[in-house]
């Protein structure tokens, strides 16, 4: 009996027909994040949401405004200085038409036409 032998008994090999075998190298596979993998709504009782990156993505929103069409915007997909950007823009819009616009969730505001309100419960 050898050393090794006392060492596989030690950790409770018994016999001398221990097989050692290397572990497979099993690399993980990119996967995407959760939040980018969930699909986001294209409507929300029937409003169109946008989720724009950038600001020139809104510009031509302003027509949708001009039609009388209410639209969501969610600022998740933008950083702070566009969000910024394009708030200050749809202000001046907002001011011009006569258009409103409400916070409904954090990143999540709503804009209406002229002559449109948000009726709450």
């Amino acid at each position: 009996m050898g050393f090794m032998d006392y060492i596989y008994r030690v950790f409770g090999f018994e016999s001398d027909d221990v097989k050692v075998t290397k572990k497979k190298n099993t690399t993980p596979k990119a996967s995407y994040n959760l939040k980018v993998s969930q699909k986001l709504p294209d409507e929300i009782d029937g409003i169109k949401v946008f989720y724009p990156e950038t600001f020139e993505e809104v510009k031509e929103k302003v027509e949708l405004l001009k039609k009388g069409i209410p639209f969501f915007i969610d600022f998740r997909s933008c950083g702070n200085y566009e969000k910024n950007k394009i708030l200050d823009y749809f202000h001046g819009v907002l001011d011009v038409l006569g258009a409103s616009e409400e916070q409904v969730d954090k990143n999540l505001m709503i804009f209406l036409p002229k002559n449109m309100e948000i009726e709450r419960d």
